[in-house]
């Protein structure tokens, strides 16, 4: 794990207002089957996101410094405080289910660190993840960054579903020389065929409030 203050202060807005995010995600949750696997979003996830039996879902934000407008509108609190942070570039719900379990895998791009925000954690049994030996237990508010270079891998051995903040941030420690070729490579997966598809799946196709509304109108048999 790295150091959140020397490499990402600007985690201190989302930490602080964790509590805030964590409200937009209730809501977003009500509906937890409409969200996408990830493997579903990205389809080169399928080694990690679908090897067991167990859900992994992304409720996405913004992927490769594109916005995914739709599902920014259904949690605009969370996306306001997103916005301030330019070095930003993916950001998601990361939801995991209950027993869910991804298999040690690399991160392929050595540019960005990778940022949690515990946000729903479970209260019995482990949850954690293990990156470069280095054991990490999640906890509600508290944030921790990591290179995903290394070798990764998450259980959740608990019965409960474990939720996320999950960010991307560009890397401010890479030689000056290094930066504006950093951005420009992000630049070419933003124009890229793979990532419109990504977005495109990764929209939430209802409305999370709407739905709601008219399951609560829904008349319940009597028993």
């Amino acid at each position: 794990m790295v150091s959140l203050e020397k490499y990402f202060p600007e985690h201190k807005l989302l930490k602080d207002n964790w509590k805030v995010i964590q409200e937009e995600l209730i809501e977003v949750l009500k509906n937890e089957n409409n969200i996408p696997k990830f493997h579903e979003v990205d389809k080169i996830q399928r080694f990690i996101s679908d090897k067991d039996n167990a859900a992994w879902r992304v409720f996405m934000f913004k992927a490769y410094d594109n916005w995914q407008d739709e599902n920014c509108a259904k949690a605009p609190k969370t996306t306001e405080l997103l916005k301030q942070i330019p070095g930003i570039t993916t950001a998601m719900f990361s939801i995991l289910g209950p027993q869910k379990h991804i298999p040690p895998h690399n991160g392929f791009y050595k540019g960005v660190y990778r940022y949690h925000l515990g946000l729903v954690i479970p209260k019995e049994g482990e949850c954690y993840i293990v990156n470069g030996g280095e054991r990490y237990d999640w906890k509600d508010g508290e944030d921790v960054l990591f290179d995903d270079t290394y070798r990764h891998a998450v259980w959740n051995r608990t019965e409960e579903t474990r939720v996320v903040l999950f960010c991307d941030v560009f890397r401010n420690d890479l030689p000056a020389i290094f930066q504006p070729m950093n951005k420009w490579v992000y630049g070419l997966r933003e124009k890229s065929k793979r990532l419109k598809s990504v977005l495109k799946n990764a929209e939430v196709q209802v409305d999370l409030r709407e739905e709601e509304r008219q399951t609560a109108q829904t008349p319940q048999p009597q028993v």
